[in-house]
């Protein structure tokens, strides 16, 4: 009886669109942890909104960003030699910034890098932050880094950019992607499922 059941909400169209909705939600789901874990950064995507780095890095471009345990491993120099790396500005921690590394000193045990925008003719300077000890001799505590980039997606970090700056942020990223495929989904349902054939009765 459970089964006559279960096999009659199955053949129910929109039950069926929420269970594949759902099964699409949590893959989704998965696919993001997997990723932020994969890349070891909380950022693994964030669109470019400025040209500061042209022609590396375009206006739209949709980069990858992977994290890393040892700053060490970053390269440094001028374009093209050093990494493009991401991280937060010490004096306002929300706004992230993408510049190029020139430079990385340690004190005391700790890395202070220096960055320039492929565009200027002039480092990045950095001088007081929110804590003592964030900024030393115009470089930013290691603290502040996010990841370098690894790859980049051209035209596709648009479409975040245009619905909100909002959308810069991680959570936000993950709920564009979800919003992409919920819209795929319901405009094209026959992706998800193959319609059932009528039933003809024996005469």
């Amino acid at each position: 009886m459970k089964r006559l059941k279960l096999s009659r909400l199955w053949k129910n169209r929109y039950i069926r669109i929420v269970i594949s909705l759902l099964v699409v939600l949590t893959s989704i789901v998965a696919f993001w942890i997997c990723l932020k874990v994969a890349l070891k950064s909380e950022y693994p995507l964030l669109p470019i909104d400025a040209g500061s780095m042209e022609p590396a890095l375009n206006v739209g471009d949709l980069i990858v960003v992977q994290g890393f345990s040892d700053v060490s491993e970053i390269n440094v120099g001028e374009k093209p030699d050093g990494d493009i790396i991401v991280f937060r500005k010490p004096s306002n921690p929300d706004e992230l910034l993408v510049q190029r590394a020139i430079n990385k000193t340690l004190v005391d045990d700790v890395w202070y890098l220096r960055t320039q925008e492929d565009i200027a003719l002039s480092p990045y300077s950095v001088y007081g932050g929110l804590n003592a000890g964030d900024t030393w001799g115009g470089g930013f505590h290691e603290k502040f880094l996010i990841g370098k980039v690894v790859g980049k997606i051209p035209y596709l970090g648009y479409i975040p950019l245009c619905v909100s700056a909002f959308l810069r942020t991680p959570e936000a990223m993950f709920l564009f992607i979800v919003l992409m495929c919920l819209i795929i989904l319901i405009k094209y349902p026959s992706l998800l499922k193959k319609r059932l054939k009528p039933q003809t009765k024996a005469l």
